[in-house]
């Protein structure tokens, strides 16, 4: 999966497992979005949570392969290493 391949540390919260249920609607609270999955959250050094819906981490995806040239004439595209180059090494 692409959390693997990027080697970002993270964790799984089944959305349907009861003994999960309060970290779940804590992660519902921060999403605003309840039920619909797949929601991630990347959680800064300070503990602040934030929240990304799954078309956007695609699009990171998508984008992230493109060519120097490309993203140079296109700056608004976002990237993985754009996004999250400065705090995990693995997307530099």
């Amino acid at each position: 999966d692409w959390l693997n391949s990027k080697n970002v540390p993270h964790s799984i919260v089944d959305g349907m497992d009861p003994n999960q249920r309060e970290r779940r609607n804590q992660l519902f609270e921060i999403s605003g979005v309840r039920g619909n999955y797949p929601q991630f959250f990347f959680e800064n050094k300070d503990g602040e949570m934030i929240y990304f819906d799954f078309e956007r981490l695609e699009g990171w995806n998508e984008t992230n392969g493109l060519s120097a040239e490309i993203l140079a004439q296109h700056p608004e595209l976002e990237t993985w290493g754009k996004v999250f180059g400065n705090v995990v090494e693995s997307f530099s």
